[in-house]
Parts: C-alpha cells; structure tokens; sequence
C-alpha cells in the first residue's frame, strides 16, 4: 500500500508529488461538483495533503480514502467539507 517510507510532516513535497496531489484534487472537486475555492475544495486538500504525508501515495489510493471521507463526514455536514 505505501510506496515509499512514511514521510515526515516537516519533509518537503516534490513537483511529482504536488502533480499527484493536484489531479487528485481537480478529480475530487469535479466528482463532488466542488468549486476550487471553496471551503468544501480547502478540506479536501487538507485531507489529500495529510494523507499523503503519512505514506498514502497512490492516486487510486488517495481518490479512495477521499471518497470515503466525503461520504462518511463531509456530506453528513451538508457536503460543506468544514
């Protein structure tokens, strides 16, 4: 499941990583129908970046836990992502 040691919080994000992070973000905030900037877009990236950072590399692992995450705690709080 994770593909490189588990980075630390402090490590810094490399182009590779910030292009994974961002087509996961675009992907995410057009699956949801999520505005870039909005509060609900802020959350998701929050999430993408926190679970990056503890080794969760994967796109199609990223996408996964982001789904999950939406269907369990955002859209409960009227998908506002706060």
């Amino acid at each position: 499941m994770f593909d490189r040691p588990i980075p630390m919080n402090t490590e810094a994000l490399y182009p590779d990583d910030l292009n994974t992070l961002r087509a996961v973000f675009d992907a995410m905030c057009q699956e949801f129908a999520v505005l870039p900037d909005s509060a609900a877009a802020n959350s998701i990236a929050r999430e993408l970046v926190r679970l990056f950072q503890t080794g969760m590399t994967e796109a199609a692992m990223l996408m996964i836990a982001v789904r999950a995450r939406w269907q369990g705690d955002w859209k409960l709080e009227g998908s506002s992502a706060a």
